[in-house]
């Protein structure tokens, strides 16, 4: 019986810790809970200094999570086709359309258009990874602003993979898509072809 009073008492204490301190000093348990730390931290201020402290910690808390709720989310990742199909070869660079959206995290990526643009200025992480087609050989390339920043070239047999990623620092409206270079093709099936992209940090 003692050793369940025992646990009751505990998980009583912890439901208690849960909730929110209000502003009645005069409650017996926010009492007992001053006095404790106190005694703990070895100071000899009085209770309402000791309540003032937790009221600014408790304030800084919740401002943090604030901030982490209002930072902005963005994070995509598609496939080029939902079931088995070829593109290319073309005779000229022609950016790759990812139609199979399987997250889209702030809406920044157009699956229209093949472009993803940034929303906000910060460090975006990306990674894309194409199947060579009908003629055995891929070379695309990840651009960002027109500008190549990453490439992937497979000369192997038909169906042969490559991947490649990137860190980018963009500013808000900055594009970035990926181009198949003239004489290649690309396969995919819903998943061996893909584009994905994450914002890691604002600034």
């Amino acid at each position: 019986m003692a050793a369940q009073g025992v646990g009751t008492q505990a998980k009583n204490t912890r439901n208690k810790s849960s909730q929110h301190f209000d502003d009645k000093v005069g409650n017996d348990w926010m009492k007992e809970l001053m006095e404790s730390l106190g005694e703990a931290a070895g100071t000899t201020g009085s209770q309402s200094d000791v309540y003032t402290v937790l009221r600014e910690l408790i304030a800084k808390v919740e401002n943090l999570e604030k901030a982490g709720n209002e930072r902005p989310k963005v994070a995509f990742s598609a496939s080029l086709f939902p079931s088995s199909q070829h593109r290319g070869p073309f005779n000229i660079g022609t950016t790759l359309i990812f139609t199979n959206v399987i997250t889209n995290i702030g809406q920044a990526y157009n699956s229209g258009t093949g472009v993803f643009a940034a929303p906000v200025r910060g460090v975006y992480y990306f990674t894309f990874t194409c199947n060579s087609g009908t003629t055995g050989k891929v070379n695309a390339a990840l651009l960002k602003n027109g500008q190549n920043m990453a490439v992937v070239i497979e000369k192997g047999n038909v169906d042969s993979m490559g991947s490649n990623s990137v860190i980018l620092q963009l500013n808000e409206g900055d594009h970035v898509n990926i181009i198949l270079w003239r004489g290649n093709s690309i396969y995919d099936n819903g998943y061996r072809s893909t584009f994905t992209g994450v914002l890691l940090f604002p600034m």
